[in-house]
């Protein structure tokens, strides 16, 4: 019987953990809180910080701030004002992200994985030994909104002292809206009605439990007196403050177009833009300018996780942004610009005339000089704990074989801040290197799949 018990409690993945306080305990186990931590490392600490803080290196970039979770105050919930969310809050706000925030939508990884990084977030805040708290009662299929029911939420929305933050026409601009800030003293924007971009979703339903619960660590209240169908008036009412935004075509020039896109996408948190301000998440975009094809720029912009893992040592990944093809041309020339050249394919070497005494040299050097850092496919291959740089057998189509020969040469002259040593290859052996590893590439068709 004994036995029996201890294999219980070493298989703890599983069952869910034990709650305290009477509550039922969370729909998570141990197993998803250890797996969900390598996940949490890779997907949000780049902007929540390795220990839940709010303080990740993207932080700093990013407006308004990231979440910390050590203080275990959770805006969007269906639990009354003060509660801890449930476990479902948490991974809703995972699965859709906020819109107008710098938080995707997590929706691409599979629903395991983001219900692993959601316990360890709850773990993160300490939220798990309490159990799992009670919703408020769902309110149900919305009922339909009518004239009688908007002109209901307009008064409520006088009386109940909406428009002192939101303003008479709900633009955010009230008279108490520039002295508001959340419970850290920071100043904090009061939402406009009129953009209809809410952070924790749009629907009526969505609106219907912000009014309800309120948002903790902020000064909006929760609105609880009086029966389901005025709150719903309100939100009847709020969503015809709702102004269309006429749709705009991009600036011709490519730098503004893409400070627009990148603007909107909060792409300053992970990379240094063309004013040389950014975070450090990810590569410095002047330099990926400088070397990189448009064309496999804008496949991935539109499909970051079908590339692959670029640079071994990030810890992070790029999420997939939900970026339009419109919005991925315009990144592509936004690049280029910012690396001085014309958009287009990487230029590829003519490797008609390469004697094999050179491509043998070239392979020489490559397993002495580089093999350590960089994989070459299947060819070369390189301990994954190794590899400080990518697997170049996927470079030809991708990087620009002129830039490749200044970077080889000296990498801290074109980028200080680069990780790469200098080789100490002369010329010749550089070009001996390069013509064998772009053969190599282009053998392996990387070069064809990456124009395409």
């Amino acid at each position: 019987m004994k036995l029996a018990y201890a294999l219980v409690v070493s298989l703890g993945a599983a069952f869910a953990l034990r709650a305290e306080g009477g509550r039922p305990p969370r729909p998570i186990t141990e197993a998803e809180v250890k797996a969900g931590k390598p996940l949490y490392l890779r997907e949000c600490s780049a902007c929540h910080g390795e220990r839940g803080d709010g303080a990740g290196p993207a932080a700093a970039f990013v407006d308004p701030k990231p979440r910390n979770f050590l203080q275990k105050q959770f805006k969007f919930r269906t639990t009354p004002s003060g509660e801890a969310p449930t476990t479902a809050d948490v991974l809703r706000t995972i699965e859709r992200g906020l819109p107008g925030s710098a938080m995707p939508a997590f929706s691409f990884l599979p629903e395991s994985e983001r219900k692993q990084i959601a316990a360890y977030v709850l773990n993160l805040a300490d939220l798990i030994d309490d159990g799992e708290p009670a919703a408020i009662a769902d309110p149900g299929v919305a009922p339909p909104a009518t004239p009688e029911t908007v002109a209901h939420g307009k008064e409520l929305y006088a009386t109940q002292g909406c428009l002192n933050c939101h303003g008479v026409l709900g633009k955010g601009d009230g008279p108490a809206a520039k002295s508001l800030a959340d419970d850290d003293g920071h100043p904090i924007p009061v939402r406009d009605f009129t953009t209809g971009v809410f952070r924790g979703g749009s629907d009526r339903k969505d609106l219907y439990y912000r009014f309800t619960v309120g948002m903790t660590g902020t000064p909006m209240p929760s609105f609880t007196d009086g029966p389901d169908a005025d709150r719903w008036a309100l939100v009847d009412y709020v969503l015809t403050l709702r102004v269309p935004l006429a749709v705009k075509p991009l600036p011709q020039d490519p730098i503004k177009a893409g400070r627009e896109i990148t603007a909107r996408y909060s792409c300053r948190g992970c990379h240094v833009l063309d004013n040389g301000k950014g975070g450090a998440v990810g590569p410095d975009l002047r330099i990926s300018g400088a070397k990189l094809s448009t064309d496999w720029v804008r496949a991935f912009v539109q499909a970051p996780r079908e590339a692959g893992k670029i640079y071994p040592w990030r810890v992070w990944r790029m999420p997939h942004l939900g970026v339009t093809a419109e919005e991925a041309e315009a990144l592509g020339r936004y690049l280029a610009a910012m690396g001085h050249r014309q958009p287009g394919p990487a230029s590829l070497p003519d490797l008609a005339a390469v004697k094999p005494a050179i491509l043998e040299e070239g392979q020489l050097f490559f397993t002495l000089k580089c093999a350590q850092c960089h994989a070459l496919g299947k060819l070369i291959e390189t301990p994954l704990a190794a590899q400080q740089g990518p697997d170049l057998i996927h470079v030809a189509g991708r990087v620009d074989y002129g830039f490749a020969r200044k970077w080889i040469l000296d990498p801290k002259k074109v980028d200080p801040q680069s990780r790469m040593t200098v080789p100490g290859l002369t010329p010749a052996q550089v070009e001996a290197v390069q013509a064998f590893v772009w053969k190599a590439s282009l053998a392996a068709g990387s070069g064809a799949a990456a124009a395409k």
